[in-house]
């Protein structure tokens, strides 16, 4: 695949601020997603209160529904208007704000979702990506598989009686049942815990990640594992096995479990160096292809 050549006309990215303030991919949006443009990108933030600016050329970043507002681009006869979809993790989002724009980036791979229609051309589905603070990591930084102290490792929330997590949970009972030390430090809620320093140094003393689902199949953990040098281990689901989700360079070369019971069948004699490789090459061709492909997706929007 290939980029267009270097044109001086911007991007626009426009965040309301706390909305910029609660994304926990920017880095990798700015330094991954966006790094084969063509073009130089340019990120506005506005204050929760403000009105925003009506220009061309913008990418509308957004926490659900922002029709009202691509609308309101639209009636000041501004065009190529993006949207970038965050959040949606539960898959429940009303996407028929999607018709309202040229294009669609998202997060969280969702089945059966329209290829377009209304003003939009396309719909992306875009990796998470490792969080501010965990990346991006060279490899050559990263410690071998045997050199790594923790077997096994898991820090976050495994869900409430009210708010349930159950691929978590089964995950929690796989390993009373497991038979040898893993390290687990679970939390409160979301976001407590362990420091994004301290996670990404167990993350790089780790050879096992447990990455279960949370609300969504797709984790920013699968992400922050894959970033730190660690292979992670994670259950079936359509989101590994489809070519528009983490499949488009073929299965993973990650440990997938039909199961999490399915823990105690791990053989990580025959799991070394080399699949830790194979996962981290992986890794790294798919952030290039992910790159490539929002850079035609955008550049297209622009030369139409």
């Amino acid at each position: 695949m290939t980029v267009p050549a270097p044109s001086s006309r911007p991007l626009n990215l426009i965040w309301r601020r706390s909305i910029l303030d609660g994304v926990l991919e920017a880095q990798f949006l700015r330094d991954v997603v966006l790094s084969k443009l063509a073009r130089p990108v340019r990120w506005v933030a506005i204050e929760d209160n403000a009105p925003l600016p009506t220009m061309d050329d913008v990418l509308m970043c957004s926490f659900g529904d922002c029709g009202e507002v691509l609308r309101g681009f639209r009636a000041a006869g501004r065009r190529n208007i993006g949207v970038l979809h965050l959040g949606d993790e539960r898959s429940t989002d009303d996407v028929g704000f999607y018709a309202d724009a040229d294009y669609v980036l998202r997060h969280y791979h969702r089945a059966n979702l329209p290829d377009s229609g209304g003003h939009c051309r396309s719909v992306t589905w875009l990796p998470n990506g490792w969080a501010s603070g965990m990346g991006p990591v060279a490899a050559n930084r990263h410690l071998n598989f045997h050199e790594r102290r923790h077997e096994i490792f898991f820090a976050g929330h495994a869900g409430t009686g009210a708010s349930p997590l159950p691929d978590r949970e089964a995950m929690l009972d796989a390993l009373k049942n497991l038979g040898r030390p893993a390290t687990v430090i679970l939390t409160e809620g979301f976001g407590q815990g362990l420091g994004t320093a301290a996670y990404a140094g167990y993350l790089g003393d780790t050879r096992f990640a447990l990455a279960p689902a949370g609300n969504a199949p797709e984790t920013i953990r699968f992400y922050d594992a894959l970033e730190c040098g660690a292979l992670p281990i994670v259950t079936q689901s359509p989101w590994l096995q489809d070519t528009g989700g983490a499949a488009a360079l073929g299965l993973p070369p990650v440990v997938v479990l039909d199961h999490w019971r399915d823990l105690t069948t791990l053989d990580a004699q025959n799991l070394d160096e080399d699949q830790r490789r194979q996962a981290l090459d992986w890794w790294q061709r798919f952030k290039d292809l992910t790159a490539t492909r929002v850079a035609q997706v955008i550049e297209a929007a622009f030369a139409a």
